[in-house]
């Protein structure tokens, strides 16, 4: 298996556990919250209509568009990045399942379902996880 299919796998799984995972979010924690670990994690359930932390609430169109902007960012500078390893493909791969988790909720629902909250740090789901990863990843391999 090559680099890029190992990349394309990861992304694949991790945009299909985000979207499981707001499938049973908005199924089983709607009316209710459950909290684990004596009360540090709490699985809730959250519409996000805005970016990160909430910012730009009422801002879809410009929001959808920027992550679009950001997608073929990403994908043209992995083009070009003459400097591919197998890590660096694989953080591409996640920062684009991430990317692309998010903004089909933007686009589909017109919001993100954010479903888990770590001690007081804003609630937050797979995704948003991705593209943190997959962006360190980059980074650090570049």
């Amino acid at each position: 298996m090559s680099e890029s299919s190992y990349g394309i796998t990861i992304g694949i799984i991790i945009l299909a556990l985000d979207r499981i995972l707001k499938i049973l979010s908005t199924r089983y924690l709607f009316a209710r919250d459950i909290l684990l670990f004596n009360g540090l994690v709490r699985l809730t359930h959250v519409r996000n209509p805005g970016a990160a932390f909430g910012f730009l609430p009422s801002q879809r169109g410009l929001i959808i568009f920027v992550s679009i902007l950001a997608l073929i960012f990403v994908i043209r500078l992995f083009r070009k990045v003459s400097y591919k390893n197998f890590y660096f493909s694989i953080g591409f791969w996640i920062l684009i399942a991430g990317i692309l988790g998010n903004l089909l909720d933007r686009i589909l629902l017109g919001y993100v379902i954010d479903y888990v909250q770590i001690l007081n740090s804003p609630i937050f789901n797979v995704s948003d996880i991705a593209i943190l990863i997959g962006m360190a990843t980059i980074l650090f391999f570049s």
